[in-house]
């Protein structure tokens, strides 16, 4: 894959051909301003979707492992903790 700097003069001049060459995955532009990089066009890695809720919920479950004396029902806090 080759890198490209281009000024956004150049690239605005012939950006549909630019644009096939990341397309194809030959090129990755670097769009500079006066010589200093700007951005970056190159192809999308992934499509990347928002996990359904269905696969959401109780996607954890079995993560957590408790040791030995663990008490489900003792408080996380000591009365102490919140007087001052």
């Amino acid at each position: 894959m080759v890198t490209k700097q281009l000024s956004i003069s150049e690239f605005k001049a012939h950006c549909t051909e630019e644009i096939r060459g990341v397309e194809k995955g030959d090129t990755i532009i670097e769009l500079t301003r006066h010589g200093k990089k700007v951005a970056v066009v190159q192809t999308v890695l992934r499509e990347v979707s928002p996990p359904d809720l269905a696969s959401w919920m109780g996607s954890g479950r079995g993560m957590v492992a408790y040791g030995p004396g663990y008490d489900a029902s003792a408080s996380a806090w000591e009365a102490s903790d919140w007087e001052s």
